[in-house]
């Protein structure tokens, strides 16, 4: 569009003072002056460098030529509803809006515009202030602290960041689920309000962060529900003169339950090489009363003819004397003491078969005479705190189809099922309405598999429970009484090792049912797929 002599004279108002030219042109933003429709009559150097134009390809010609189409397209009625409504959006004002250079590309800008009404002129200026160095260090920036929440989101730790007073002011991806609330409505809450469970503990935390020392703080407990969790808690005073600390928080309940584990395990394994020494110092007078009771039987017995010979010497009547004995119950009790002996020489080879664990071995056994192995050993366990002994429980036994014979860990299998066994003992003994504890023990053929399933008439378990009665650690037993490994020891025993499965039914007031199905061709566990030896 070609000047006409008016905009001419305006554009010459524009820079007729010397002193508001030199300022125009030497200022570091770009200026540009429109007329009140729009077309461009002032564009300073600083505008040339940004937009890419010289001052002459834009005198005359609309804004418009300096912006994206997102906003030439509405300039025109913005303009038109400014001058006759006085409805201003960025005049007298400023914003950020995106600018157009010469070659097409686009840049971020903060747009300030003024109105200029005098006599000789109505129009508008603009000032306009190059954002392309502020937006790049504002991404930078922004990706600098996505890259730092990303690390600490990272970090399985709960990190919380407080100021002085014990306000969080950042707390990672693991704080907020502890918390159980968003990143953004935490922000500037007191800390304690947080972590109520931490509630007990709180008052060395606070006076920690308020003298900026740090503090750490391990294994405390911390009750939830029916369970208690252990939590390691540490303070870190923040390096920066603003104060604040970061609260670091670890739950170690895993950990404090395997120490407690390895520590019971070191007594069990003391205590279980006391009981080998002490089952082979116990052999040897077994052995004796054993022996002392058979050749005492054999003395007394009138068929041996040294007995006879040293009786007629003695003018004793052996007949006489064996009706004596055996009218005086003489001879029922050395049969006792026979048996008697005998019996505990069977506990003590079964603990000592029990306690000396080897090398995994598969070979083929018979679950009944396992069964029977295992029933002994149970004969033998009681704990008169718990109110439990197996000799009061009602034990019954079933047997379908052809075969039970399994190839598998023997002493592995054992183990498996006297841990069911005592978990149902112990499951009944904590029923007090429970008048006749019983026990039933099935093995059934399956072709492929044999099952057994041990069954009880206990209190059984809720939903809840029994979803996780084979996680580790997991335990519905007091605190002492049980690591709540058993079950998820016998789980890999049954799954892993040997490739089977195991499962539980069970409801409130009907007891529970563990079934146990082992393949009939079972492998070593590792073995891939050869087959046993």
């Amino acid at each position: 569009m070609d000047f006409s002599l008016e905009r001419a004279q305006r554009v010459r108002f524009w820079a007729e003072d010397a002193r508001v030219r030199s300022i125009i042109e030497n200022v570091a933003d770009g200026v540009v002056g429109i007329d009140a429709e729009g077309y461009v009559e002032l564009f300073n150097p600083a505008a040339e460098r940004l937009f890419g134009y010289a001052a002459g390809e834009v005198m005359g010609h609309n804004v418009k030529l300096l912006m994206p189409p997102q906003y030439s397209e509405h300039h025109d009625a913005y303009l038109e509803r400014y001058l006759s409504t006085g409805e201003a959006r960025i005049i007298g004002s400023g914003r950020e809006v995106v600018g157009r250079r010469k070659n097409g590309s686009t840049f971020p800008m903060y747009l300030s515009v003024g109105d200029v009404t005098v006599p000789e002129l109505r129009g508008f200026i603009g000032i306009v202030h190059d954002l392309t160095e502020q937006k790049a260090a504002e991404q930078k920036l922004a990706q600098a602290r996505e890259l730092l929440q990303s690390i600490i989101d990272s970090i399985p730790s709960a990190l919380v960041a407080v100021d002085g007073q014990g306000r969080v002011t950042h707390w990672n991806r693991t704080a907020a689920r502890e918390g159980a609330i968003d990143p953004e409505a935490a922000i500037g809450r007191p800390f304690a309000e947080l972590f109520p469970l931490l509630q007990t503990h709180m008052d060395p935390l606070r006076q920690a962060v308020a003298d900026c020392r740090p503090l750490k703080c391990e294994r405390l407990p911390v009750p939830t529900g029916t369970d208690t969790r252990y939590v390691d808690v540490m303070v870190y005073p923040l390096v920066h003169d603003s104060g604040g600390s970061v609260v670091r928080i670890d739950d170690v309940t895993e950990r404090v339950r395997i120490e407690e584990m390895m520590v019971q395990t070191e007594k069990m394994m003391s205590v279980g090489g006391l009981a080998a020494g002490m089952a082979h110092e116990i052999n040897n007078p077994l052995g004796i009363v054993a022996q002392g009771c058979q050749n005492l039987q054999r003395r007394l017995s009138k068929d041996i003819p040294e007995n006879r010979a040293v009786a007629d010497e003695l003018g004793l009547d052996l007949d006489v004397l064996g009706e004596y004995l055996a009218r005086r119950g003489i001879i029922r009790f050395f049969a006792g003491m026979r048996e008697a002996t005998a019996r505990a020489s069977r506990i003590v080879s079964d603990m000592l078969a029990y306690s000396r664990r080897s090398a995994s071995s598969f070979v083929p056994i018979h679950l009944n005479e396992l069964i029977d192995t295992v029933l002994r050993l149970a004969g033998h366990d009681y704990d008169l705190r718990k109110s439990y002994d197996f000799r009061r429980i009602h034990i019954s036994r079933e047997m379908t189809g052809a075969s039970d014979e399994v190839y598998c860990d023997e002493m592995a299998i054992e183990q498996v099922l006297l841990n069911l066994m005592r978990n149902a003992a112990q499951a009944m003994a904590s029923s007090a309405s429970l008048q006749s504890p019983e026990i039933q023990l099935r093995v059934a053929d399956e072709g492929s598999r044999v099952r057994v399933e041990v069954a009880d008439n206990g209190p059984g378990m809720s939903e809840d429970v029994s979803r996780r009665l084979f996680e580790p650690f997991f335990t519905t037993k007091p605190a002492g009484v049980g690591t709540g490994l058993g079950l998820s020891v016998a789980y890999f025993i049954v799954t892993e090792q040997h490739r089977g499965t195991i499962e539980v039914e069970t409801a409130p007031g009907r007891g529970t049912r563990f079934i146990v199905r082992l393949p009939r061709e079972g492998r070593p566990y590792g073995s891939g797929n050869s087959g046993g030896r």
